[in-house]
């Protein structure tokens, strides 16, 4: 069985050495340099605007729109795929309003009704304040 050797780098540090988790430390972030992060990087994409032809017309929209625009018009083409992502997505956004047919119990009630004479009140000495 042949004999690994290792060789031994120049002032025997660790601060150059590179590997895994150790990136060469020129291509390391200075300190106060630490770059945008990806969450900023897609919301700043996402949020930015492109021009669009819609009916003959030049028009501007967020990405964001422009790719809702062209996901709807493939699921009215019977895009199975669209069809199903626009499912997904009126699933998770399209929140019912919502109906409270619980009634507030009689303290509760009662701590809104003084809440809201007091608000009336503040409102009347305020507006009286104004005419001196």
């Amino acid at each position: 069985m042949a004999k690994r050797v290792r060789l031994k780098r120049k002032g025997g540090g660790s601060g150059d050495r590179v590997g895994y988790g150790e990136p060469p430390k020129h291509t390391q972030f200075k300190p106060g340099e630490s770059g945008k992060n990806i969450k900023t990087e897609v919301l700043e994409k996402l949020n930015s605007t492109v021009t669009v032809n819609k009916n003959g017309r030049l028009i501007k929209i967020s990405t964001v729109r422009a790719v809702l625009e062209v996901l709807s018009a493939k699921a009215l083409q019977l895009d199975q795929r669209a069809i199903e992502q626009v499912i997904r997505l009126a699933e998770k956004y399209d929140q019912p309003a919502v109906e409270s047919h619980d009634s507030m119990s009689s303290d509760d009630q009662a701590i809104l009704d003084s809440f809201a004479r007091r608000l009336m009140q503040e409102q009347v000495h305020a507006g009286g304040g104004d005419d001196e």
